[in-house]
């Protein structure tokens, strides 16, 4: 009996990874770009169950309890963006560390279209401070400010806060 050559061997076997690895690439993308982050988060694409709740209750979800305290807007000048701002307090609920990020905390404005947190004005309305640079301790809370830039006259209507990605958020609505 022959043996085939080494050559022969260490060909297929690099083959068959990278079919693996093709098709599990493959798969994942097609997981992954079926979400859609610009809906709401009880499109399906999140797991659990989004909360909702006034101002000033602690809303519980994944990872984070969520607590919004205030939200004030600067008076509408024709044609210009203005910034709102929203005290919000944030407990991390859970026994590690937990990143958030400033494009997922969202204000819906009238007509359903939403702004992400102006992470270069919120950085500044917390003292040059990045809160979303450092994840939160686990156990800790914070209560700091977040800014969104809107355009129009209309005020928001409902701010969104999310902890990761999948997670389904919180949502509490604007007096």
């Amino acid at each position: 009996r022959r043996k085939p050559p080494v050559w022969l061997l260490v060909t297929s076997a690099v083959a068959v990874l990278a079919g693996v690895v093709g098709v599990a690439g493959w798969t994942a993308t097609r997981q992954v770009t079926s979400i859609d982050t610009d809906s709401r988060p009880t499109s399906g694409a999140w797991h659990g169950k989004g909360v909702a709740g006034p101002m000033g209750v602690p809303l519980r979800e994944s990872a984070f309890e969520f607590t919004v305290y205030r939200v004030a807007c600067a008076a509408p000048v024709p044609a210009a963006r203005r910034q709102c701002q929203a005290t919000v307090g944030i407990r991390n609920m859970t026994p590690e560390h937990q990143a958030w990020h400033g494009e997922l905390q969202r204000v819906y404005l009238p007509g359903g279209r939403f702004v992400t947190t102006d992470e270069a004005a919120t950085r500044l309305a917390n003292l040059g401070r990045d809160v979303f640079a450092q994840p939160l301790a686990a156990g800790s809370r914070v209560v700091l400010p977040l800014v969104f830039t809107v355009d129009g006259r209309e005020p928001p209507k409902q701010l969104e806060l999310r902890s990761g990605v999948f997670s389904p958020g919180v949502r509490v609505d604007v007096p």
